[in-house]
């Protein structure tokens, strides 16, 4: 298979050629060349049968050389062509025998030679450094594309013209996909393309690098920082500090001037969660919403030597204005989930190299991933608080199965076919409020109904509301358990013991008189469910099941526990009841049957050993 051995200022590559092939700067060339002096697009290399390849110069500024001639149109390659374009050398490999690799720096009497020589065009050559095969080479060109007079200038040196101070403008004016406002959706995909996605490793085998000593540390240095970013991501907890030490990490090896950070909100919006300059000013930054668009949609790195020219069909004026020249705008993905956008420029063109933006790309999905644990710990955080708040309002068992998805928590009621409801009421307790400190009554009540509660919650009953002084609860919603009535009224039955003891201290400590308290209990078909907005859910219970307990529940004397024939029908013989006169409740056309609970009642086993066998 026909393929071309190329030499770039970020290494050596090998590349397999299909029908059609692109180079060129721009990123949506098949074969894309971070070449600060190759075009956008610069040359094309196509078959025309099934061994010929033709290359054409398309009209680059500082052409095409093949075995150094110049290429005017368009040109046959034969096996073992040398092929020069900027500072990138290649080696035409028609598959029929091995060729050798193209040397770094060209041949003795080659019209590309060591820096300061001349171009046989007649312009200053782009520097060229002879050294072991894939030492980088250093060209420089103006925004033009025209070769830099006088070589190369000193590392991070920039070439557009640099002011005073760093404009600032608004951050992203808009950061929603798909679009931006005013700009045609089919331009931007047109001008960004299919853009390198990271998947050429510019971190080459150490055979091939082994006496470069120079790019040998350069990698090494990028490899720890990264390590020790990776540590520091493992051991922070807390998401904007996170994110700030990535981006100080990332200009410690990346010659970024602006770096942000952006995350996307539950909403889908992207807005920046942290954000750094390399001057130390705090002015805000601006990015080109045209590419952060596509890193999205893409879900792919770009990385770009000259954001104005590469992407002047998206007609995105925010890179002129705000002076982007190089960037790398990685998305932050896990799970095939967009969580964020890493953006890293500077004002110099041709700035980064492709292992930056690998490391970039590398760093970027450690930071999604630590997003993603960030994200989950805050749900889980949530879930404990919902926990707690389904703790107070069901029993902690019950709330148990609500967080772990046994019981559905949803806006709506349902039809429960019975249902045992709890009121309580203290007796006379506006009369004692009358004159007592707000602070005092307030004080007292907590007091009371956390006694109450915890009783409640003891026999797995709902806690429904609290109404002033009374209390409302039920059994049989939203967990049913045969033995509810039994449930509903042993729970009345310790509620009693307990409000005794509390009034004896309370007598015993402030000599303030002891509450009375009234229950109803009735059991019954009723309505339970979630109730009320959106934002605020209550789940009650509705209908004349709820309405009966507490018409009961109002005539109850001071230590009465009043039930209907309903609930006795289902205590069978474990209670001492006493059956009071017919009240007439509320609603109610016919006198009532009321009982009153007055104990447990009494059982006794008999010992087997004075059980004699029957004769």
């Amino acid at each position: 298979m026909a393929r071309l051995h190329l030499v770039t200022p970020e290494g050596p590559q090998l590349v397999e050629l299909r029908a059609h092939n692109s180079l060129g700067r721009h990123p949506n060339n098949s074969i894309q060349l971070l070449d600060k002096i190759v075009s956008k697009e610069h040359c094309t290399v196509e078959q025309r049968g099934p061994e010929i390849f033709v290359l054409k110069d398309l009209g680059s500024l500082n052409g095409t050389y093949i075995n150094g001639e110049r290429v005017n149109g368009e040109q046959q390659l034969r096996h073992g062509d040398e092929i020069a374009l900027g500072s990138t050398r290649a080696r035409f490999d028609d598959g029929s025998s091995p060729v050798a690799p193209p040397a770094v720096a060209p041949a003795p009497g080659s019209p590309w030679s060591v820096m300061g020589s001349t171009h046989p065009s007649g312009g200053a050559t782009p520097s060229a450094q002879a050294s072991t095969v894939g030492a980088p080479l250093h060209g420089y060109a103006t925004p033009g594309g025209a070769p830099v007079p006088g070589g190369a200038p000193a590392p991070g040196a920039g070439l557009l013209p640099q002011g005073s101070g760093t404009q600032a403008i608004p951050a992203m004016p808009d950061q929603r996909a798909p679009a931006t406002p005013g700009v045609d959706v089919s331009d931007q995909s047109r001008a960004i393309g299919t853009q390198m996605a990271a998947t050429q490793k510019g971190f080459l085998p150490y055979d091939q690098i082994a006496g470069n000593t120079v790019q040998l540390a350069g990698d090494y240095e990028r490899l720890r920082l990264s390590n020790e970013l990776s540590r520091e991501i493992a051991l922070e907890r807390d998401l904007p500090s996170l994110l700030t030490k990535i981006l100080l990490a990332m200009f410690r090896f990346v010659r970024a001037d602006r770096g942000v950070i952006f995350l996307r909100s539950p909403s889908g919006e992207l807005t920046p969660g942290a954000s750094l300059r390399r001057d130390g000013t705090t002015a805000p930054i601006s990015v080109s919403s045209t590419i952060m668009n596509h890193v999205i949609q893409e879900r792919a790195t770009v990385l770009t030597h000259d954001a104005a020219m590469d992407f002047a069909a998206s007609k995105g004026k925010s890179m002129i204005l705000n002076r982007i020249s190089s960037a790398i705008v990685a998305p932050l993905v896990h799970n095939h989930e967009i969580l964020g956008v890493m953006w890293l420029d500077s004002e110099s063109l041709a700035q980064f190299q492709q292992k930056d933006m690998e490391i970039v790309t590398s760093i970027a999905a450690q930071a999604a991933m630590f997003i993603e644990i960030n994200i989950l710990g805050k749900k889980i955080e949530q879930e404990v608080v919902n926990r707690e708040r389904f703790s107070r309002l069901l029993s902690p068992n019950v709330a148990s199965r609500v967080m772990s998805g046994e019981l559905e928590v949803k806006k709506g009621g349902q039809l429960v076919p019975e249902a045992s409801v709890f009121n309580s009421d203290i007796r006379g307790f506006t009369r004692m409020s009358e004159g007592a400190r707000p602070e005092a009554i307030v004080d007292m009540l907590n007091e009371y109904f956390e006694l109450m509660v915890e009783c409640l919650f003891k026999y797995e009953g709902t806690l429904d509301k609290f109404m002033g002084d009374g209390i409302m609860a039920l059994w049989g919603a939203p967990v049913m358990h045969p033995d509810d009535a039994t449930r509903s009224v042993l729970c009345a039955l310790e509620q009693m013991e307990l409000v005794g003891h509390f009034n004896r201290r309370r007598v015993a400590d402030t000599n303030l008189p002891p509450l009375a308290v009234g229950m109803g209990i009735h059991t019954g078909p009723l309505v339970a469910g979630y109730l009320g907005s959106s934002k605020a859910l209550s789940y009650t219970v509705i209908g004349d099941t709820a309405n009966t307990s507490a018409r009961l529940c109002g005539v109850a004397l001071a230590g009465q526990i009043l039930i209907g024939e309903a609930t006795l029908a289902r205590l069978g013989s474990k209670f001492e009841t006493e059956e009071l006169a017919p009240a007439h409740l509320k609603g109610k056309e016919k006198p009532f049957r009321v009982f009153n609970v007055l104990r447990r009642a009494p059982s006794a086993q008999v010992p087997a050993s004075m059980i004699r066998p029957a004769r």
